[in-house]
């Protein structure tokens, strides 16, 4: 969006006679001149010296950039380039004197198309239904629905072209804490138990009950889910595709603490705590090869990218993590640490439109922040009412960010090789 533009003060004016000149008594008086900055809507002076007639009528509302329905559907989302393309329509000069309010800090409550600030991506939805934070997506197959859960204990469904809530279910457990997919299924964490929705049949299954409150869940294929628990317990199931059901094959335990993030390398699974260590568990023994203590604080996000594992923490890091070379037992070291001067909510990875490596990191301010890999040097915010504790990057082309006010926003990618040669 183009910066306003700050016109400056109209200059003073030498002073004129109001009566006609001194000592001309019968003079009459010569007609109030009538300030022409205001006739172009341009005065800010308060008082002007100059007559501002009869008020005119207020100009009209500026509307919305996106004015149709809130869908992420968006064909007009294109890069604004020196032409004025993509640009909102241009805001007609008000004609009637308003005193400018304060200026307020651009950290959130940024609307009217101007959440999105960077190179190669644009807002083009914003999704309000939850009365409390959202904490998890789910995009199954064969649907063309996108899910959204929350700590108001509902899930709700959207419909992909039209933006629009289709289906709202409260669940019976309280509050969903995670929301994924795998396959046509639906997966919510509640407490207690991880429920099974598909999405195709309508067949609801509850697994693992009872259980303290699950806190993190992974589906990175179509065999295996885990979840980990509140009371430091990682569960794993394998998806029994002709009972179309999940069998639990393993409890993984050693943590103190409780699970808050997981991710699925080559043959192993990491879990990160909220006491800051992180385990390397193998997918065939079940048991736990290695463990370290990664950050000060809490795990809040755990990423595999080609042959590194990135962690993020409440402690305000982003850690890269490397195996050792040339070491005949298992070791991660510190390839780079990253630093922000907020903590850091969530992350999570993706290609841009054009086929690049980017990293989303959710900052404690509201900001998503956007950085290329491996450089990570920064691309752009996306900026939110609040901190955001969910983001999906499965829809290809597209990021889903819900906040803790339960607001989604919906963001699409755009070719950065197609706006430089617009």
């Amino acid at each position: 969006m183009a910066a306003v533009q700050l016109l400056p003060l109209p200059p003073a004016a030498p002073p004129q006679p109001r009566h006609g000149k001194p000592g001309c008594r019968n003079t009459p008086p010569a007609p109030p001149k009538v300030c022409h900055y205001w006739k172009s809507g341009r005065c800010s002076r308060n008082p002007c010296r100059f007559l501002h007639t009869d008020a005119p009528d207020p100009a009209p509302p500026i509307a919305a950039v996106n004015t149709r329905s809130n869908t992420w559907v968006n064909p007009s989302c294109v890069a604004a380039n020196s032409d004025g393309k993509g640009r909102a329509p241009p805001v007609q000069p008000a004609k009637r004197q308003v005193e400018a309010p304060p200026e307020t800090p651009a950290k959130r409550r940024c609307g009217g198309g101007a959440w999105c600030v960077g190179d190669g991506f644009c807002g083009v939805a914003r999704l309000k239904g939850h009365a409390k934070a959202v904490t998890g997506f789910a995009l199954p197959e064969g649907s063309d629905k996108l899910f959204s859960g929350s700590l108001d204990g509902t899930v709700r469904a959207w419909d992909c072209s039209t933006g629009q809530c289709v289906r709202f279910e409260e669940m019976q457990e309280g509050e969903v804490h995670k929301l994924i997919a795998m396959g046509p299924w639906v997966l919510a964490g509640v407490r207690g138990a991880v429920k099974a929705i598909h999405t195709g049949t309508g067949k609801e299954l509850r697994l693992r009950g009872p259980t303290p409150q699950i806190t993190a869940m992974l589906a990175e294929d179509e065999d295996h889910l885990f979840a980990g628990a509140e009371d430091g317990a990682v569960f794993m199931w394998r998806m029994n595709q002709e009972q179309q059901s999940f069998d639990e094959i393993a409890a993984l335990t050693g943590h103190d603490k409780a699970v808050v993030s997981l991710a699925q390398g080559k043959g192993v699974l990491y879990s990160g705590s909220t006491d800051g260590s992180i385990r390397v568990w193998d997918l065939d023994t079940h048991r736990c090869i290695y463990s370290f203590a990664g950050h000060s604080s809490a795990v809040t996000a755990l990423l595999c990218w080609e042959r590194f594992l990135l962690s993020s923490s409440d402690d305000g890091t982003v850690k890269v993590w490397q195996w050792k070379p040339d070491r005949d037992d298992i070791d991660l070291e510190v390839h780079y640490t990253h630093r922000e001067d907020e903590r850091v909510v969530s992350m999570d990875g993706t290609y841009d439109a054009d086929e690049k490596p980017v990293l989303l990191v959710s900052r404690g301010d509201g900001v998503v922040r956007v950085y290329d890999l491996p450089s990570l040097k920064k691309r752009g915010d996306i900026l939110c009412d609040d901190e955001v504790r969910a983001i999906s990057v499965r829809s290809r082309g597209v990021v889903f960010t819900g906040d803790a006010s339960g607001e989604v926003r919906v963001v699409k990618w755009t070719s950065l090789s197609d706006a430089a040669e617009s």
